[in-house]
């Protein structure tokens, strides 16, 4: 068996990316390929900033993992803050369309993505979000949002309309922005809907440490996009395991995020595919989206890993 720790998001956000990593685990993907993988905690970032999260990829290379899973414009801003030397690289996709999206609320006039420009928008405490938003509408060839600092929680800006747009991924549930709950501001309960804008970007996966071999980079590959097939085929198999590694979680989240997460997943490309001309426009997007120096393609992934991985897996 060769060993190799794989850092996990973070428990709250894009779960439905790790149910397919626990799912391949609790299946036997990995052992049948000869691995056992040590599932690690994502490294706490220093502040929520983008160059804060850039602390994931940097302790990859560091050594606290060998694969993360991680998220496109944390590696390239630190490949902009160390010159290109990051020695980290993509090996499979996630999300094979940027997630972005806009939620509203329920009794919103806003309905299309034609409608978002000049929408007074939640710069949150993540605040790349919201220039990921901006890019988006931008790459849609709208106009551009009016972005309104916003410490407060999301709930009582939309709740309060200081806001009508809150920025985040479709499942990215860190300020339970899943579309159709109730959320309540000041005793009153209001229903939130979102607004896909559906970019053909990539925007996370799994990557690796340069020092990692090849064919045990390849196996992990494989195993991490048959586990989106065995996850589909068997949803309760992530779900156990997820909630093993964090068991603060419910089951009916993570099952949820799943959900909101398999639209972007399975859209016709092989799960964990990488396509190059759809990296060339995703390194080119998210530099200008922000502000970062741009990259070969060769320094954000292995390009020898760009033939289709396998898209079904035996139970």
């Amino acid at each position: 068996m060769h060993r190799v720790r794989l850092m996990t998001w973070c428990p709250r956000s894009a779960t439905g990316m790790q149910l397919a990593a626990f799912a391949a685990d609790e299946g036997g993907l990995f052992a049948d390929r000869g691995l056992e993988v040590e599932f690690v905690p994502a490294v706490k970032p220093p502040d929520y900033s983008l160059p804060g999260f850039t602390a994931r990829v940097k302790a990859v290379a560091a050594g606290h993992a060998d694969f993360a899973l991680t998220g496109v414009a944390y590696l390239l801003a630190a490949q902009a803050e160390l010159a290109g030397a990051l020695p980290v690289r993509f090996v499979a996709t996630a999300h094979q369309h940027n997630p972005i999206t806009a939620f509203v609320r329920a009794d919103s006039a806003l309905n299309a993505p034609a409608d978002l420009p000049g929408a007074r928008t939640a710069r949150w405490s993540m605040p790349w979000f919201a220039q990921d938003y901006a890019g988006a509408l931008e790459y849609l060839g709208l106009g551009a949002p009016l972005l309104v600092d916003t410490p407060e929680p999301l709930n009582q800006a939309l709740g309060s309309g200081r806001v009508e747009v809150a920025p985040t991924w479709l499942d990215d549930s860190t300020q339970a922005q899943l579309a159709g709950m109730t959320l309540e501001h000041e005793g009153a309960r209001f229903g939130i809907r979102a607004i896909g804008l559906d970019i053909p970007l990539y925007s996370t996966g799994l990557v690796a440490a340069d020092r990692v071999p090849l064919d045990v980079v390849t196996d992990v590959r494989d195993a991490f996009g048959a586990g989106h097939e065995l996850q589909r085929q068997r949803p309760e198999l992530g779900v156990a395991g997820f909630r093993r590694f964090f068991p603060s979680v419910s089951a009916e989240y993570a099952r949820a995020n799943w959900a909101l997460y398999a639209a972007n997943a399975f859209d016709g490309a092989a799960p964990g595919s990488m396509s190059a001309d759809r990296w060339r426009e995703t390194i080119s997007r998210t530099a200008r989206t922000h502000g970062l120096a741009s990259f070969p393609g060769e320094r954000i992934y292995r390009p020898e890993l760009l033939a289709a991985a396998p898209a079904s897996a035996t139970a």
